[in-house]
């Protein structure tokens, strides 16, 4: 089977350059989730791969600093070439110029005489999903596989949207629309996707996240330095994704010797550095690289997702976060949100309600466990998503699908 992955995936050699560049939020959680289908997918004997990417950066001038990226290629472990397709990346203009350039990428793909050719696109970007349409238009049989990890509407949760923003918005959303229904197969990260989607009868998985099994993490005997209890929220600080929420619930804790500490970027961070400079338990740490909030993470005594289930979004979400905050064996304190499946239930400590009260309550409960009670439940939720959300079964239940889905075709 010859695979062409399309997606925005970044290497590792780019992300301290698109760091340095970047005035918005990096996308570490985007990235980190198509590498591991990669590295899934280049486990598999019969998978033929290539990957094509117009890496998922801000845009020009707001949130980036360069105004074109350039083409370059190169080999991922040996293995597979990762080509990085050319574009302007001018706010309005970005979304034709990154598809005509990976349409222009493809062209060799389109034309290979190999069966069983599959397109994986990852996320409704317009752009990607407009190219792979290009090639299913030149060459019928080829089988698009859609990995959909949020929903085209929910994809910029951002409150200072501009009318211009949301009037170009729409039509994207038109134009997905259009073009969705040449998709073969998806990749859900919930359940409820499928009816906005309007899958019918197309085959599809639901995979909430996909982690590596040989990601380490820091032992109980291991963690020494910090003197005090430390409380950590790493990812966008978006509104609606209750990071206000949880500054006002912890500057409501007494106990002086516990921190939060926050890093990211988003509407958020005025906020939070109002709180900041008020309680200075609260440390408001900027953008870090995936590394430092990885350590940051695995450093914690508690993890948190303010996010509530009270917004519609919450039915298409099962945050990237939550899978990332199991896989370090701390104690995850969030809310249980309608795409979260009950499988997971035991893992978490749910917030009861949506009162700043309630998760304040949460977080000091916790705390007060015994270290060896939290990293007991912490190790059986990191040993759980090792063995069943790792890459290699997650590649291997879309393979599985999309093998099939073309062997009815060809009956």
């Amino acid at each position: 089977m010859k695979v062409l992955f399309i997606g925005g995936v970044f290497s590792k050699e780019m992300e301290e350059v698109i760091l340095s560049k970047s005035k918005g939020t990096v996308h570490y959680a985007a990235n980190k989730f198509q590498w591991n289908l990669i590295d899934g997918l280049l486990n598999i004997e019969k998978v033929d791969l290539e990957v094509a990417s117009a890496p998922f950066i801000g845009t020009y001038p707001n949130e980036y600093k360069d105004l074109f990226l350039r083409k370059h290629s190169y080999e991922y472990k040996n293995l597979v070439n990762c080509t990085y397709v050319p574009f302007c990346n001018l706010w309005g203009y970005r979304n034709i110029s990154r598809k005509n350039s990976l349409i222009r990428q493809i062209k060799e793909f389109v034309i290979d005489n190999s069966p069983n050719k599959v397109i994986i696109v990852y996320s409704p970007h317009t752009p990607l999903l407009q190219a792979a349409v290009y090639a299913k238009q030149k060459d019928p049989s080829i089988h698009i596989c859609l990995i959909v990890p949020d929903l085209p509407q929910y994809m910029n949760l951002n409150e200072n949207k501009s009318q211009i923003y949301t009037k170009l918005k729409s039509i994207d959303i038109k134009v997905f629309e259009s073009k969705v229904k040449y998709v073969d197969s998806f990749v859900l990260l919930t359940e409820h996707m499928k009816d906005v989607l309007k899958v019918e009868n197309r085959p599809y998985v639901v995979i909430e996240g996909v982690v590596d099994p040989s990601t380490s993490f820091i032992k109980r005997t291991e963690v020494s330095k910090e003197t005090k209890q430390t409380v950590v929220y790493t990812g966008t600080l978006n509104k609606k994704f209750g990071v206000v929420n949880l500054v006002k619930a912890f500057n409501s804790i007494k106990n002086k010797d516990v921190v939060l500490k926050i890093c990211g970027r988003g509407d958020s961070e005025e906020i939070i550095k109002e709180f900041a400079q008020k309680d200075d338990r609260i440390r408001f740490l900027g953008q870090m690289s995936n590394e430092e909030a990885v350590e940051l993470q695995k450093n914690a005594s508690l993890l948190v997702n303010p996010r509530q289930n009270n917004e519609e979004f919450t039915r298409y979400s099962f945050p990237s976060k939550n899978m990332e905050y199991l896989l370090t064996g701390k104690p995850v304190v969030a809310y249980k949100l309608d795409g979260i499946p009950n499988e997971y239930d035991k893992f978490f400590y749910y917030v009861k309600d949506n009162s700043l009260d309630s998760l304040s309550g949460k977080i000091v409960e916790v705390l007060n466990l015994s270290e060896d009670y939290r990293l007991n439940l912490g190790i059986q939720a990191r040993e759980f998503v090792i063995a069943e959300k790792n890459f290699n079964n997650a590649s291997e239940k879309i393979i599985r699908m999309i093998n099939k889905k073309i062997e009815n075709r060809d009956r």
